[in-house]
């Protein structure tokens, strides 16, 4: 294995969007396959593959909170967070399990960085970026696309 907290906080994300994704089922498929690469970055840290799991966690982070942002959940899920921390109740189609995961979303953005700095002594402008970004780009457009079809049609009520 090659970065034990990369791999902790990959796996810790998968689990937070997992939970997530049990309190409200009505989002279930879009919850998993949103983990779907995170749990893909755990698996290639764990066996090893140092440039494309830290260059995935550099590049699907980012992405995956400007989708965020441009959907309107990214705020909405800290306000959720910093309620329940508080006391608040939530609405039934709303958990601070999301919060949790933007922030170990975040941490796995750093940890990656700090591992690739340290382990990986190809350029970070290379070849693997690109890859790394293609498929980010896909599994953003995937989940965007998921989500118009059938999240934003539950949220307005059909």
């Amino acid at each position: 294995m090659s970065d034990r907290w990369t791999f902790l906080m990959a796996f810790l994300t998968v689990v937070l969007i997992g939970a997530g994704a049990f309190a409200i089922p009505q989002f279930f498929p879009f919850e998993l396959l949103k983990s779907l690469i995170y749990l893909i970055i755990a698996l290639l840290v764990f066996f090893g593959e140092d440039r494309f799991s830290y260059m995935l966690g550099m590049t699907a982070v980012p992405l995956w909170f400007i989708l965020d942002i441009l959907l309107g959940d990214f705020f909405h899920d800290w306000a959720i967070l910093f309620g329940a921390l508080s006391g608040k109740p939530s609405s039934s189609f709303d958990t601070p399990f999301h919060g949790l995961s933007l922030l170990a979303e975040a941490a796995l953005f750093v940890l990656c960085a700090r591992a690739w700095r340290k382990q990986v002594s190809e350029k970070f402008f290379g070849k693997t970026f690109g890859a790394c970004l293609l498929i980010s780009l896909i599994y953003v457009g995937v989940l965007g696309g998921v989500y118009f079809h059938s999240v934003a049609g539950i949220v307005r009520g059909r």
